[in-house]
């Protein structure tokens, strides 16, 4: 049954199509003349390489390759393209769609003073919307030196086991002196898109997790999505780690789940400019400063490529658009952190940042590579 489910999610996202073949290792693939090479060489890295995940290639019309492979469900299956994963900073994309949302409404600026929302912040001084937007705040990571930003190494255990409220958040924040003078340059800190969840929650009233639901989900179709919501991820971690338990604290920045065929329904409906976003919303989205636009990077090493990764302690998660501004390819690889693996683990090192662009792809090389060759 779970297979037929599967293939009749991936024909409705290949235009009803039926021309989709299924192989062994969980791998539904296109017929298509012109896919097959790239078909071919996914094919064996998928069932030769040791992948721990879902993987999904897809057109603005086709489903070109979908799998699942080595990690397991909790059915106690092997995971899937219907798999939901931990998509971490994957989240920062939804959370600046819903922005400029509001700011379609007229109910928000970019120019937007930080303490127009915040006036007991005094420390962000002319801090803007748009610095939070382009991460050029100035603002500590609360997630990646969360020992500095709360003082103590209690208080960073207490936010990994999700005690930390919004007051002890607002408390240390408040205390913090910025690293740099706000949107002098860029330096990526989850603690702007927190922020930036509080904001849409003070204009529109409701929960960050309502608030995504509404803008998001329920117009594309994201029906396997939610937002800080803990126990409804598929996937079973490899991490001694486990799930990710600070969700309401990561609100806006990492706390999203998805799966493949959802992240591929909101890069479409985004990129084609449908029912989510405005023109003028996907060209605010999508204006980069220094490389950093609004939960997307734009890739220095290839063209046209923009891109973002996710990561919490179990997961690795990579969502890149090859030629985002027409014939678009879409690359999206949700993955389990294998123990066993030498790589690093630091959750700072797997995002996706301009400075670290020659690691960029490090978790997923082998299959960025293979698409590359194909669709770059």
């Amino acid at each position: 049954m779970k297979n037929e489910e599967i293939s009749n999610a991936l024909v409705a996202l290949n235009g009803g199509r039926t021309d989709l073949a299924f192989e062994a290792e969980n791998i539904w693939y296109s017929q298509k003349p012109e896919w097959a090479p790239l078909v071919e060489e996914l094919k064996t890295t998928v069932q030769n390489e040791d992948i721990r995940g879902s993987i999904l290639i897809a057109t603005d019309g086709d489903v070109i390759f979908a799998s699942g492979s080595r990690s397991r469900e909790v059915n106690g299956g092997t995971v899937s393209p219907l798999t939901t994963y931990e998509i971490g900073s994957i989240t920062k994309m939804h959370t600046a769609v819903c922005v400029f949302r509001l700011i379609d409404e007229g109910k928000l600026c970019l120019e937007d003073k930080v303490t127009k929302y915040f006036p007991e912040y005094a420390k962000a001084g002319d801090m803007t919307v748009f610095d939070l937007l382009h991460m050029r705040s100035g603002i500590m990571d609360l997630a990646n030196d969360a020992e500095t930003f709360f003082g103590s190494e209690e208080l960073a255990e207490a936010l990994d086991d999700g005690k930390i409220t919004d007051e002890i958040f607002f408390e240390h924040l408040y205390q913090l002196d910025l690293t740099f003078v706000p949107g002098s340059k860029m330096e990526y800190s989850n603690t702007n898109y927190v922020l930036l969840a509080m904001i849409l929650e003070k204009i529109t009233g409701k929960a960050y997790k309502e608030v995504v639901s509404e803008m998001i989900f329920d117009p594309a179709g994201m029906t396997a999505s939610s937002a800080t919501t803990f126990g409804d991820v598929t996937s079973v971690p490899e991490s001694e780690a486990g799930y990710m338990k600070e969700l309401v604290t990561a609100r806006g920045a990492g706390d999203i789940h998805s799966n493949a065929l959802d992240l591929l329904r909101f890069d479409r409906i985004f990129f084609n400019g449908q029912s989510i976003v405005s023109p003028a919303a996907k060209a605010g989205v999508l204006n980069f400063v220094d490389n950093y636009g609004c939960g997307w990077e734009k890739s220095t090493r290839y063209e046209d490529l923009v891109t973002h990764g996710g990561a919490t302690n179990s997961y690795y998660c990579l969502n890149t658009v090859f030629h985002a501004s027409e014939d678009r390819k879409y690359f999206i690889m949700l993955t389990c952190y294998n123990e066993d693996d030498e790589e690093e683990t630091d959750e700072n090192a797997r995002e996706t940042k301009g400075e670290n662009e020659e690691e960029e792809f490090n978790q997923y090389q082998t299959v960025f590579d293979i698409c590359k060759k194909y669709l770059q």
